[in-house]
């Protein structure tokens, strides 16, 4: 293994908000990489590209004052998102939303034919990316539009562009406070370590705010999820409908696991919101005091709208909504069951005859849909060394 020194950082935050790379450790830090990168399957670009956003992110030197990196608010072992409410950024400053989950982000970074495009060109740092990633609900199997549509990304659904999304919490006054994405290419050139990491990844060693762009979003390409049980037991189903084979093991569902996975399908057709990316009000508060959608497209109709997120991993990613209100996914079924507030907005599948639907779920079926959505959790992912923290105490 190669090691790059790197000076120890003190982390000025609260122990809970800090990455262990950030927690005032007074051991040198060394930049801990395999000599032949990971695999990374990010197509159209070579594996040292989603390696130079891997250290990218998690480096707290992309802060304004190196106490802050992209993984502080997104941990791996939660399925890269944050388990508090709110997230605490430089300074010690809380957001104003819950950190959202990411795997399987869909790139729009693509050219129009579609075509490969080689990452150490100049003038095109553009990556393209093979949709076969896994639905963005195990078990449903959407079509080509959904892959060939923009992904509007954030809990409002402000940007559409992956390489635009990876600079904004770095530039944000709260969470990673740098102003010029400029300056922070030249900071970034001053250290030995990324020399290297840049000119593997782009055939030489100049820095540029859209390179660091196009690093970041290549590691998040790939950080796919979809090697849960409930993916491995609907490949299991389609892979031997016709066969004899013996199941992998693990991969068929309990007698429970099974009921709420029909609760979910079937009686309480929860798919038809988590089935696809898009926006819904769910009745969260009859009068909404955060506009969601609406506050970035002036659309009345759009107020207390928010992004639907995937399923995948639900059960790592507590607390629950775009204000992380509910602590427990038994929290988030009892709203469903009776809590829906009649909303002006409210998502017409929440309706019935123009009220707000009371599913009336009984404990029982809480209990069985919980355990079906356990399944969704991909412990691969969670625990795949080439997107753990490349940092390591010496």
């Amino acid at each position: 293994m190669k090691a790059i020194k790197l000076l120890s950082l003190v982390c000025i935050l609260p122990l809970a908000a800090c990455d262990p790379f950030e927690m005032g450790n007074k051991n040198e830090m060394v930049l801990d990489l395999p000599e032949v990168p990971f695999s990374y399957n990010v197509s159209g670009t070579s594996d040292h590209l989603p390696t130079l956003g891997r250290v990218l992110f998690y480096d707290p030197r992309l802060s304004v004052n190196n106490t802050v990196s992209c993984a502080s608010c997104h941990k791996q072992a939660l399925a890269f998102s944050d388990n508090t409410a709110f997230s605490r950024g430089f300074e010690n400053r809380i957001t104003p939303r819950n950190s959202m989950p990411i795997q399987n982000i869909i790139s729009t970074l693509f050219k129009a034919d579609n075509s490969v495009i080689d990452p150490s060109s100049s003038d095109s740092l553009t990556i393209d990316t093979n949709p076969d990633i896994g639905a963005y609900l195990p078990g449903v199997f959407v079509s080509p539009d959904f892959f060939a549509q923009p992904t509007k990304l954030f809990w409002d659904g402000r940007e559409n562009d992956l390489a635009i999304m990876v600079t904004r919490p770095i530039m944000n006054h709260i969470e990673m406070g740098i102003s010029d994405l400029d300056v922070l290419a030249q900071k970034l050139s001053t250290l030995k370590e990324y020399n290297t990491l840049f000119t593997n990844a782009f055939g030489n060693q100049e820095i540029t705010k859209e390179k660091i762009a196009t690093g970041l979003s290549a590691f998040l390409l790939s950080i796919r999820s979809n090697q849960s049980k409930f993916d491995k037991s609907v490949n299991f189903t389609i892979n031997n409908s016709f066969t004899n084979n013996i199941p992998e093991a693990g991969s068929q569902l309990s007698a429970i696991e099974e009921l709420g996975r029909q609760l979910f399908f079937n009686k309480f057709t929860c798919n038809s919101c988590h089935e696809s990316n898009g926006f819904a009000d769910i009745g969260l508060d009859a009068n909404p005091k955060d506009m969601g959608m609406s506050s970035i497209t002036g659309i009345s109709a759009q107020a207390g709208m928010f992004k639907i997120p995937s399923l995948r991993n639900v059960e790592l990613t507590a607390p629950y909504m775009h204000d992380g209100r509910f602590k427990t996914l038994e929290e988030v079924l009892q709203h469903y069951s009776h809590g829906i507030a009649n909303s002006t907005n409210l998502d017409e599948r929440l309706r019935v005859n123009g009220n707000a639907k009371q599913m009336n779920m009984s404990d029982a079926e809480i209990k069985a849909i919980v355990a079906f959505l356990t399944t969704l959790t991909d412990y691969e992912m969670i625990t795949d060394p080439k997107l753990s923290n490349p940092f390591k105490a010496q």
